[in-house]
C-alpha cells in the first residue's frame, strides 16, 4: 500500500500534475490523521475498560468489607440492647425494692456494668481508599457520598465506645468496694442502692441508648451502600 502511494506521488510529479498532486497529498494527510484518530480512539477505549475493570474489582472488596461490618454492627446493636434492658432493670430495683429483696440481682448486675459492644472499625473504607489513592476510581458519586457518610457513623461509634469504656474505669474500683466477687457477697448493700451509684447506671443508660440510634442509622447506611454496590455490579456483569 505504502509503494502504491509513493508510485501515485512520483507519476503525479513526473506528469506535472501539480494540483492533483496537492489533492492527492492532502488526502494522504487526511487518511494518516484518521488513522492516528482511531489508534487513540482504541488505545482510550482499552484505557477505559481497564479502569472500569479496577473500579467494579474494587466495589466487589468493598461489599465484601461492608457485609462483614454490618454483622459486627448487628451483633453489637444486639449485645448493646441485652445490657440496656439489664442496666434498667437495676435503676428499676434501686428506685423500687424499699424492702431490698433484690439486692443479690442488683449486685450481679452491677458486675455487668464492665461489658459494653465494641465495635472499634477505626479506619472505614473511605480512608482505606484515601489513603491508597483510590478514591478517583470511584465514578458513581453517590457511593463516594454514602462512603464519607458511613466514615462519619464509624467515628461517632468509636468516640462512643470509647466514652463508655473510660466511665466504666470509674466505675470498677466502686463494685470492688461494694461487693466481694469470690465468694461473691454484697459488703455494702446500701451503696448499692445510693443515689450515686444509680447515677452512674443512668449515665451508662444515657450512653447506651445514643449508640443503639447510632447503630441503627448505620445499618440503615450500610444497607443502603451494600444495595448501591451490588446494583453497580449487576449492572456491568
Amino acid at each position: 500500500m505504502i509503494k502504491l502511494f509513493r508510485k501515485l506521488r512520483q507519476n503525479l510529479l513526473i506528469e506535472n500534475k501539480f494540483k492533483k498532486y496537492i489533492i492527492y497529498a492532502i488526502g494522504e494527510i487526511i487518511l494518516v490523521v484518521i488513522g492516528i484518530l482511531i489508534a487513540v480512539s482504541i488505545n482510550n477505549w482499552k484505557q477505559s475498560n481497564d479502569l472500569k475493570a479496577l473500579e467494579l474489582n474494587m466495589y466487589g472488596d468493598l461489599l465484601r468489607e461492608l457485609q462483614t461490618d454490618l454483622g459486627e454492627i448487628q451483633g453489637n446493636r444486639t449485645y448493646n440492647k441485652t445490657y440496656l434492658f439489664r442496666y434498667n432493670q437495676a435503676c428499676d430495683i434501686i428506685l423500687n425494692d424499699s424492702l431490698r429483696q433484690k439486692t443479690d440481682t442488683l449486685a450481679i448486675i452491677a458486675t455487668e456494668l464492665t461489658n459494653f459492644s465494641d465495635f472499634k472499625n477505626e479506619e472505614s473504607a473511605y480512608s482505606k481508599l484515601a489513603t491508597a489513592g483510590q478514591l478517583e476510581l470511584i465514578t458513581n458519586k453517590e457511593i463516594l457520598m454514602r462512603l464519607q457518610n458511613l466514615g462519619i457513623d464509624y467515628n461517632y461509634i468509636n468516640r462512643l465506645e470509647k466514652n463508655q469504656e473510660q466511665f466504666m474505669y470509674t466505675i470498677i474500683p466502686k463494685i470492688s468496694e461494694y461487693l466481694r466477687i469470690k465468694p461473691f457477697q454484697v459488703m455494702k448493700p446500701e451503696q448499692l442502692y445510693g443515689y450515686k451509684f444509680h447515677n452512674d447506671i443512668e449515665i451508662i443508660i444515657k450512653i447506651g441508648l445514643e449508640k443503639d440510634e447510632l447503630y441503627e442509622q448505620t445499618e440503615k447506611d450500610l444497607n443502603g451502600l451494600i444495595s448501591l454496590l451490588e446494583k453497580e455490579l449487576s449492572t456491568n456483569n
